[in-house]
């Protein structure tokens, strides 16, 4: 399978070797050394910095 991005630091991990936090609204990817970096106009780390109702959760 094709490596995926992070949406926010562009690093590519493999498609299924890899544990990504996923908004469970919009579907914005980070990478885990990203959670605690992601941050935008509503909120950070495991609140979704892209959209005003989304929860980053632990997703394979």
């Amino acid at each position: 399978m094709t490596p995926i991005p992070c949406q926010l630091c562009n690093a590519f991990y493999p498609a299924t070797q890899w544990t990504w936090w996923v908004c469970n609204t919009c579907g914005y990817r980070v990478c885990p050394p990203c959670l605690g970096r992601q941050k935008g106009p509503y909120g950070s780390g495991h609140k979704c910095g892209r959209c005003p109702h989304g929860r980053m959760a632990s997703s394979r």
